[in-house]
């Protein structure tokens, strides 16, 4: 335990203040005959605590997400992961093709879905191969990890087929250097084209609203057929509707002017994936042998996505404890934080460690997802990975302090919390007088873009706490 007391002597003051107002010997002055002397001290308490942590496996947790995962995984450090994934769509409110188009211009239809470079895990030269099905109904809005796509869709008919791989390694020099996605292009039906076409031109106003469109089309259903070893991040998939059409354009044969059909081909992209509308993973994690031995051994492990939590007690009574044996007539807490070591689980697959970990009472986990909170550090905080220090920082747990000093006690739900990766927007704001950057988080859901292995060192938990104290 460090302590450090930083004494500011109140009567040292005022001597100042005499000296300053004994110029005129004669003259006699009460200015501050009325202020009581006494200390002011600053009081820096810096532990290291062990928060008696245990893992714990999460069976069923939320998979909403404006990202999704695709494909299949067997690392022996990690697991065995499994990732598809069910969507609603967007439709584009008007369709962008001239009236001069007909049924018979109409050539096509593809889906497009995006893997951001860098996005995912394994081997991107594994030969895998995916599957695309229309839903006939629509989701369920408590939708989880664990959904059963069956009887949502006609497994025996599926609107597109693709075998892939995720290296750009055969694209052009300059579409491999510059390119931020991956696309993978699924063919769909011609039929599917017209019924689209058809359906813009008779019926718009079912693509006024996204409610009204699900009727139409609930969605897609996008699985894994093939392949095994790698895992990518789908950050969105839209569907383009293909035309083509004939202009008159003037060419010159022979020194000779005339005029010439030209074919011409254009496209429009008539709906899509979109943060507005439902998208869920459904994912199947099984830790390995090798893992599950490290928690046995005890280690304290976190995983994504889903698996392993970990439930810690936070010593939030020996605090109040110390807090309460200083002696002060007057005392004002000034912060509270916690420094918390990891690192991540080696492995050969570059499987690293959670960016951001959300620690929140465990009495309001499922109320904290469900309700699509935001952590108020108050009962609930976040910390963001520091590479460079290797472990989270919970700097602002100041107010959680304060309302147990008010409670006047601690119950054993103010101490029960629950440590679980999460992936956070964050806004920044700038200061126009100080040029201080202040980030406030906008959302706050289960990390699942991408699998993570994390030690949690939590017997070397390092908690500072602050406040000031004054003695009359």
């Amino acid at each position: 335990m460090r302590i450090h007391n930083l004494p500011l002597t109140c009567g040292a003051l005022l001597l100042a203040c005499a000296a300053v107002t004994s110029c005129n010997d004669e003259e006699t002055s009460a200015i501050g005959s009325s202020l009581t002397q006494g200390e002011v001290t600053i009081t820096v308490d810096s532990t290291a605590f062990n928060l008696n942590a245990s893992p714990v496996y999460r069976q069923r947790y939320d998979t909403r997400s404006t990202t999704t995962l695709l494909g299949r995984l067997d690392v022996p450090e990690y697991g065995a992961l499994s990732c598809s994934f069910v969507s609603q769509l967007m439709p584009g409110a008007a369709l962008a093709i001239p009236d001069s188009i007909t049924e018979a211009h109409i050539d096509s239809m593809r889906m497009v879905i995006q893997a951001p470079r860098g996005s995912l895990t394994g081997d991107s030269l594994a030969p895998q191969q995916l599957r695309v099905f229309r839903l006939n109904r629509q989701l369920p809005s408590d939708i989880s990890n664990d959904f059963d796509p069956n009887g949502y869709y006609d497994p025996s008919v599926p609107i597109g087929t693709r075998s892939y791989t995720l290296s750009a390694i055969a694209s052009g020099d300059s579409l491999f250097t510059n390119a931020p996605t991956i696309p993978i292009d699924i063919s769909l039906p011609r039929e599917d084209a017209l019924a689209t076409y058809r359906a813009y031109r008779d019926r718009p106003e079912i693509f006024q609203w996204p409610a009204e469109f699900a009727k139409f089309m609930p969605g897609i259903y996008v699985e894994q057929n093939f392949g095994r070893g790698c895992v990518a991040n789908v950050s969105k998939a839209f569907f383009l509707l293909y035309w083509h059409y004939h202009i008159e354009r003037n060419v010159v044969v022979d020194s000779v002017a005339v005029t010439k059909s030209v074919l011409m081909k254009d496209s429009v992209a008539v709906f899509t994936t979109a943060p507005e509308v439902l998208s869920s993973n459904n994912i199947t994690y099984t830790p390995s042998q090798a893992l599950e031995a490290r928690v046995a051994a005890g280690e304290t492990i976190i995983t994504t996505p889903g698996g392993y939590e970990t439930r810690i007690s936070f010593p939030a009574q020996d605090i109040l404890n110390r807090y309460h044996q200083q002696d002060f007539n007057m005392a004002v807490i000034n912060g509270l934080s916690m420094s918390l070591p990891a690192t991540t689980v080696p492995n050969d697959y570059n499987i690293g460690v959670a960016p951001y970990l959300l620690m929140v009472k465990t009495s309001e986990v499922d109320d904290f997802f469900a309700n699509g909170k935001i952590p108020d550090n108050k009962t609930s905080f976040y910390a963001l990975y520091d590479s460079s220090q290797g472990s989270y920082e919970f700097s602002n747990m100041r107010q959680y302090m304060l309302d147990l000093v008010a409670k006047g006690k601690v119950d054993e739900t103010d101490t029960d919390f629950t440590l679980i990766p999460v992936y956070l927007t964050r806004e920044a704001e700038t200061s126009q007088y100080s040029s201080v950057v202040t980030y406030y988080v906008t959302s706050c859901t289960p990390y699942i873009y991408a699998p993570t292995m994390t030690r949690i060192y939590a017997d070397r938990a390092m908690i500072c706490f602050t406040f000031s104290q004054q003695i009359y």
